[in-house]
């Protein structure tokens, strides 16, 4: 094995070589992969989805990208097209990479029907950081250089780059430089500044990114010397002009119109989930019965308070009693609590105003409803039944159903994939702080159901996408054009 054997290569060891060449181009793109996977797992998608997409694409963009490059350079290598394969010796056209990957991506996230716009906003804008440091394998191999320069152009750069931008006798001007800082600065603009005070819809990232890409690549073309020629036209101009359309017309909202009823442009209705205690139905008072009359039994000398009753509002009974139990203890615990609540289900459970009306309105108009709630099945489906909801809700997940609990987000998640929906626009009406950041855990647009004045600021203080104080108040928000997602999760 040796470690640098030469200006372009990193290690020989025997036939095989690794170039500075492909190690910026890895670099670049495993950069991309782990900001664009840190984004996609706050949204709740298992990394698996994001990895195997990678795994494809990164062979597919490399070979987009020498095809690109090949057919327009094709008198290089007619006479001896085994140098097509050469890829270690350059001559990758990001274009070409840049088609290849976004139509393996389309067919890709289509077949495991994800919002298409929504996941191309969170990788887009981080192909810029792959180009701008792939740009430096560029500058080892001394191409996608600019026109002749004096030496005294140089004056002010560090000494590696003028002696690399010494091309055949003649100094180069170093546009690989200009467009790798450039494409730095586009990601820090889109990522931090576009993203939170301009972007107004899903794909507009992916089209501001087009946009400054193509701006960026046009200007850069004015002064390359080693550009793809079609004719007298410089082929990667014209690409850049067909970006910067794309791109402006698609943030204008001009494809979201034309294809509205094609993915990945085409809208989706919003899949509504509910919590059970607090938002369909008022069981406040039969939880706090039933824990009293419990600790009567276990713990006969413990006075709840008022507020330690109303914090087994929301995580399950075994978080509840775990903070006062020995976990031996717990399962029969739980036994006595749920065989009180049962049986006195009807007693002390109330009905919460509109409930029916809401339901009714979102089963009408072909919203799919569900509920997910820490409890079993069979008391959930007692608080349907008892008010006559059941006959409006599509799919129950309870307990049994979840390995974690709220505020994990594993049974929003579960509710989606049983009623064959993605996750990316989901509605989760909630009355508790857990209900809230389960939302939050993958980006689901949350709605905190205020019913208790005693608990608002509690669950204001978790930041809902919005609040209500009747259940009514659903049938005006599902009536909003908005994205269903919080928007404030990347």
């Amino acid at each position: 094995m040796e470690f640098f054997p030469n200006v372009k290569t990193i290690l020989s060891f025997g036939p095989i070589t690794v170039t500075w060449y492909a190690f910026f181009i890895l670099c670049g793109a495993l950069l991309a992969y782990v900001i664009s996977i840190r984004t996609l797992k706050k949204w709740g998608y298992e990394k698996e989805i994001f990895e195997d997409f990678f795994i494809y694409m990164l062979p597919i963009g490399i070979l987009g990208a020498r095809l690109y490059y090949v057919l327009f350079e094709w008198e290089r290598y007619a006479a001896d097209p085994i140098r097509i394969f050469y890829i270690w010796e350059g001559g990758l056209a990001i274009h070409g990479g840049l088609i290849a990957a976004t139509i393996f991506g389309l067919w890709y996230f289509r077949k495991r029907a994800v919002d298409g716009l929504r996941l191309m906003d969170a990788i887009f804008p981080n192909v810029l950081i792959a180009q701008a440091i792939g740009r430096w394998g560029n500058f080892i191999n001394q191409e996608a250089y600019g026109r002749v320069v004096p030496e005294g152009y140089y004056r002010f750069f560090p000494s590696f780059i003028k002696e690399q931008m010494f091309i055949v006798g003649e100094y180069r001007e170093p546009t690989f430089l200009y467009e790798s800082i450039l494409n730095l600065i586009g990601w820090v603009l889109i990522t931090f500044v576009y993203r939170k005070h301009g972007r107004k819809k899903r794909g507009d990232l992916v089209f501001a990114y087009l946009s400054w890409y193509g701006v960026v690549r046009f200007w850069i073309e004015t002064m390359r010397s080693d550009a793809l020629m079609i004719g007298s036209l410089k082929m990667a101009q014209i690409v850049s002009l067909i970006f910067i359309a794309i791109g402006i017309l698609g943030i204008l909202g001009v494809w979201n119109r034309l294809f509205q009823h094609i993915w990945p442009f085409c809208r989706q209705k919003p899949v509504v989930l509910f919590d059970l205690d607090g938002t369909l139905v008022d069981t406040k008072e039969l939880i706090y019965a039933s824990f009293r009359h419990t600790f009567q039994k276990y713990m006969p000398n413990h006075h709840l308070s008022e507020q330690e009753l109303s914090s087994f509002l929301g995580p399950t009974l075994k978080q509840s009693f775990g903070k006062y139990f020995p976990e031996e203890q717990i399962d029969e615990i739980i036994a006595y609590y749920r065989a009180f609540n049962h049986e006195n289900h009807n007693l002390y459970v109330r009905g919460f105003a509109g409930a029916k009306e809401t339901l009714e309105y979102l089963k009408e108009n072909g919203y799919q409803v569900g509920v997910v709630s820490n409890k079993v099945e069979h008391t959930i489906r007692m608080g349907l039944e008892a008010f006559h909801l059941d006959p409006y809700i599509d799919v129950i997940v309870g307990a049994h159903d979840m390995e974690h609990p709220k505020p994990n987000p594993e049974g929003l998640i579960l509710a989606c994939a049983k009623l064959y929906h993605n996750h990316d626009d989901v509605i989760y009406v909630g009355d508790s702080p857990s209900d809230v950041i389960a939302c939050k855990n993958m980006a689901a647009f949350s709605v905190a159901a205020a019913f208790d004045p005693a608990r608002e600021q509690e669950l204001i203080a978790t930041k809902p996408c919005r609040t209500i104080h009747q259940l009514t108040e659903i049938i005006e928000i599902v009536k909003e054009d908005i994205e269903w997602s919080d928007n404030t999760i990347w």
